[in-house]
């Protein structure tokens, strides 16, 4: 036994207790503790710990002060069972570390009911059917050990079955009684928003995630978008990005949307306005709803009361949505340069947005006398690449021009059979940002109009064709927006008829006047005017 394990525990007993030779004789192991080999098991050496013998001396011998020893808590006479040869009770040592913590088990629990009731009167009391009901039970708490007494409004019910139906259908329904929802809120929850933002963040950004946008799975969103839901998480993140999910609720999301609201610019006035505040509420939202166990159920459902987190109304009177009068886009392309003039009709003459319009390529898709183009990519808003996937599917569409707007465009494009329709120097679509800079907006300045973006054109447009006696299914394939009306449905093989398309083209019109094109006389190789021009145009 010198070389045993056994030897070298009892070795490290406190030496407040005295141990006999007896206790570690071959016999006194065999009956207080199990035999150990070299392959011994710790369950086997805990065994050992929990039993520590004393002298195997007659009880009654025991001094006054032994006696009073066995009284105390610390060494007391294990009534377990553990006996030394004689009889005699052996002493057990409570061991501290080793005793099992208090927690939850689902195996002890039979699942619960919950207790019907009405206010004030007894279960023995006699049912009043105008009475409320209420269940009284106990909900797990995530990281808490003690469950929570929840009292349920079960409503005004006719007898004590109904309101205990109800109660069932509810604890059903919320699962109560689920081992998932018990095994949650066994482990303390550590997700913070920080940590699941940024897991959304890099899911939607891979497409293997749904963004709150209705993209298919697989299909990255575009980078813009990202970009703003980026800017929209760091935000987030300074306020309640230390926030764990688990605890954020009503009443922290209230809190929140009171900072945002009592935000301020530096010339006083709000930062956030009632839209934005809803986008990024919106998003929050979407972050605690992609926390999701193995079975795709969420962790931290939550129902938001908007009328008690205070979610400002957002209306569509209020937002800004700057519009233009024909007599003003005529003006603009009065003083635009060739180039800009025809973008800037051919966005008021079609509705097309400017990244559609960017992302134009001759003999590609419009067709040879310009009087239809297909909409089929777009130019990307960060960078100068191309994009193949359009804001929508309804965005795929082929557009019918105006035969006066076709016959400008044709009359811009001239013998070239390839590029984009607008392009720089060296090849490359044109940059919205540029064009603001350069034309618009300083033309816009001229006319002491305030600055606006391409999106006014396509009002401009939407309004004229809703003037018109076009079909809304019609006017929904323009503009490229999904119309979900039966109607609509059915009428789809309508927009395969192009000749008709291009009838109601004609009828509805531009809406405004094209600037007349300035005859430019003939130069010869060094600039000059010829002579035979000069009197022509003295003459006009």
């Amino acid at each position: 036994m010198s070389n045993s394990p056994v030897k070298a525990i009892i070795d490290q007993v406190p030496s407040g207790i005295s141990l006999g030779e007896s206790a570690l004789s071959m016999q006194g192991e065999s009956q207080c503790a199990p035999s150990l080999s070299d392959n011994y098991k710790f369950s086997d050496i805990r065994a050992v710990l929990s039993v520590v013998t004393v002298h195997q001396v007659p009880h009654s011998s025991l001094q006054v002060s032994d006696r009073e020893a066995l009284a105390t808590p610390a060494i007391r006479p294990s009534s377990r069972g553990h006996r030394l040869p004689g009889g005699r009770p052996a002493i057990v040592s409570p061991t501290p570390g080793l005793r099992q913590a208090r927690r939850k088990r689902l195996e002890s629990r039979l699942g619960q009911d919950g207790t019907v009731y009405q206010e004030g009167r007894k279960q023995t009391d006699e049912w009043l059917p105008d009475k409320p009901a209420y269940l009284r039970l106990y909900l797990d708490i995530p990281g808490q050990y003690e469950r929570v007494k929840h009292n349920q409004p079960l409503g005004k019910c006719a007898a004590r079955e109904e309101a205990r139906r109800k109660a069932d259908r509810w604890i059903m329904r919320n699962g109560v009684n689920d081992r998932e929802k018990l095994e949650f809120a066994l482990r303390p929850s550590e997700i913070t928003f920080r940590s699941q933002a940024a897991w959304w963040l890099t899911e939607i950004g891979s497409g293997r995630l749904k963004s709150r946008q209705k993209n298919k799975r697989g299909q990255k969103i575009r980078v813009t978008t990202l970009d703003a839901y980026t800017s929209a998480v760091g935000y987030l993140n300074e306020k309640i990005g230390h926030a764990t999910l688990a605890t954020f609720d009503n009443a922290e999301m209230k809190d929140l949307i009171s900072t945002m609201e009592a935000e301020t610019k530096e010339n006083g006035g709000p930062r956030f306005t009632p839209k934005s505040i809803s986008n990024y509420f919106l998003i929050a939202s979407a972050v605690f709803a992609t926390a999701k166990d193995r079975r795709g159920k969420q962790l931290f459902p939550r129902q938001w009361d908007l009328n008690y987190i205070g979610l400002p109304a957002v209306e569509k009177g209020d937002q800004n949505t700057p519009t233009l009068e024909a007599v003003e886009i005529e003006t603009i392309l009065t003083a635009a340069k060739e180039r800009y003039r025809v973008l800037y009709a051919l966005l008021a003459g079609t509705g097309l947005r400017i990244s559609e319009a960017l992302g134009l390529e001759v003999g590609k898709h419009l067709t040879t006398n310009c009087s239809m183009l297909c909409v089929r990519q777009q130019r990307s808003k960060k960078g100068r690449g191309i994009e193949t996937y359009l804001k929508s599917d309804s965005a795929i569409r082929d557009v019918d021009l105006v035969p006066a707007l076709a016959a400008l465009v044709k009359g811009y494009i001239g013998a070239r059979t390839s590029g984009f329709l607008f392009e720089t120097s060296g090849g490359l679509p044109m940059s919205p940002r540029n064009i603001t800079r350069d034309s618009l907006h300083p033309i816009l300045r001229e006319m002491g109009r305030e600055s606006v973006g391409f999106h006014t054109f396509r009002r401009f447009r939407e309004s004229i064709l809703q003037m018109s006696e076009a079909r809304t299914l019609l006017i929904d394939y323009w503009m490229g927006h999904a119309n979900g009306e039966m109607s609509g449905r059915y009428g789809k093989q309508l927009l395969d008829n192009v000749q008709w398309r291009r009838e109601c083209a004609a009828k509805v019109g531009l809406g405004f006047a094209l600037p007349k094109e300035k005859e430019q006389p003939l130069m010869d190789k060094s600039g000059q005017v010829l002579q035979d021009e000069e009197q022509e145009v003295a003459a006009v």
